[in-house]
């Protein structure tokens, strides 16, 4: 009987959403664009911060209560390729807007987001739209962009 028990116990944890949940670990696949890492890591409680595409990888900060982690992934794999933990400073959880929120936003605005920041109060973007590069600076209380300019090539 017990042992049945057990067994029941361990098939559920195993098929439970969380058990599939993706923590930063050296070769995890966390994904490609920012949609699908932050959905990755927001199964584990993680919320992205930063997101950089450049020269064939990706750079990314996320927090998870007190702990802040800086990962680079293989920007065709979405493998993490290095890592770094550290505490983080800092209110937690971040006031105002929802930075998925804001992100898939972006993207049905038809944004390709190539940065993505969140720190000191500020939000920032940098994102390709039409041909054109643009950065954005958006108010992290309501999610208003704030300022749009396009940069120059």
């Amino acid at each position: 009987m017990t042992r049945s028990i057990f067994v029941a116990a361990v098939l559920a944890a195993l098929t439970s959403p969380a058990a599939f949940a993706v923590e930063p670990a050296q070769g995890a696949r966390l994904g490609t664009g920012p949609g699908e890492i932050s959905a990755a890591l927001g199964e584990s409680g993680y919320a992205l911060t930063k997101f950089a595409r450049e020269n064939g990888r990706i750079a990314l900060i996320a927090v998870k209560d007190g702990l802040r982690v800086e990962a680079y992934l293989d920007a065709e794999s979405g493998a993490v390729t290095r890592l770094e933990s550290r505490g983080r400073r800092g209110p937690w959880p971040l006031p105002g807007v929802d930075d998925g929120a804001l992100r898939a936003q972006l993207e049905a605005d038809g944004y390709r987001i190539v940065e993505y920041e969140r720190e000191r109060g500020r939000i920032e973007v940098r994102a390709d739209r039409a041909g054109r590069r643009w950065e954005l600076k958006i108010d992290p209380r309501d999610g208003r962009i704030a300022e749009i300019e396009a940069e120059d090539d």
